[in-house]
């Protein structure tokens, strides 16, 4: 099953040294305030990392490029609490390789009228420096997320986890792997495609087996295994009456069992996380791996008929962007 909760995404709050030390703390304070509130709001499913307040170029470059090295990293959720010149932005930007959203709202809801004075004023200049910031953004032609609105708001929060769901479906596509048993049906050209140009620009890597290789991986499936797992099937859904344990039809049932097994199996030992199979290649098998193919993807798994691995890259995106969600998705 897929877990969001093992995924990051980085909260970078921008600023500058001109406010001072104490101003600078609490930004980082109002940070960790507004980092704690959407970590534990339910509807957004990644974790929300607060990172170190940046205020130079140098720390903004290494924030990025570290980023782009930290596995469970998703992407970045700028803010820009104070005013931050956005020129030192660009070389960190520039090297950034995951996605990102602009945060572009301010700690208080409200304003404070009565008291409101030049040092709030220097503290909450989130409308200047998140403007600065969308301004070097479009300049550099940096494709992202913007929301605006008060963090608090279920609105903005909902946006926000929206975002993060695709982000952690695109960090899923860069090292995803399809397993093709056999090739696309014969004739057919929608199946077909670039599967170097697909590795080239999503990242997940397609490669062919032959049916020998999975035969020989349900063949290994022992009668013990097949028990318990027809018995699942007897407790989870209404099996037909020919199917059940004094049907007559019920070696087909256990044969189901046997290849749902062996698929899983071998999906598991090669650390795939989508495939595809075609009728017209079922060399070995007794009959379709229709139930295998359901239950596979109920827990995850990508998939797509007659060799189509551009539906199984994206049946698993979907698999990983709807993870925790009511209701489902599938390849029909």
């Amino acid at each position: 099953m897929i877990d969001l909760r093992n995924k990051e995404v980085w909260f970078v709050t921008g600023s500058q040294h001109l406010y001072g030390p104490e101003a600078l703390q609490k930004v980082a304070q109002n940070a960790q305030i507004v980092v704690q509130g959407l970590d534990d709001d339910p509807v957004i499913p990644v974790r929300i990392v607060l990172k170190a307040v940046v205020t130079t170029a140098e720390a903004i470059h290494r924030v990025c490029v570290e980023a782009n090295a930290a596995s469970a990293c998703v992407g970045l959720i700028t803010w820009m609490h104070t005013f931050s010149p956005a020129k030192m932005w660009i070389a960190g930007l520039r090297d950034l390789k995951k996605p990102f959203l602009h945060l572009h709202t301010q700690f208080q809801q409200e304003l404070p009228w009565p008291t409101i004075d030049m040092d709030f004023m220097n503290l909450h200049q989130s409308a200047h420096g998140d403007r600065e910031f969308g301004f070097i953004c479009s300049r550099m032609r940096l494709r992202r997320k913007v929301v605006v609105g008060h963090w608090q708001d279920p609105l903005v929060r909902q946006q926000i986890a929206v975002w993060t769901r695709v982000a952690a479906a695109w960090d899923d596509l860069r090292l995803l792997r399809i397993a093709r048993f056999g090739d696309n049906m014969r004739e057919v050209a929608v199946t077909e495609g670039d599967k170097v140009e697909g590795q080239l620009r999503l990242g997940f890597s397609v490669n062919g087996y032959g049916l020998g290789d999975l035969v020989e991986k349900i063949q290994s499936v022992s009668d013990t295994e097949i028990e318990s797992l027809v018995r699942e099937y007897d407790e989870l859904y209404d099996v037909a009456p020919e199917l059940r344990a004094d049907g007559p039809r019920r070696a087909e049932l256990r044969e189901a069992a046997r290849i749902e097994l062996g698929l899983r199996a071998f999906l598991r030992e090669g650390h795939f996380g989508a495939f595809t199979d075609t009728f017209e290649n079922l060399h070995g098998l007794q009959q379709l791996p229709g139930l295998a193919v359901q239950r596979l993807m109920a827990d995850g798994y990508g998939f797509g008929a007659e060799g189509d691995w551009k539906t199984a890259a994206l049946v698993r995106a979907l698999k990983v962007m709807s993870a925790g969600l009511p209701g489902g998705t599938s390849s029909v």
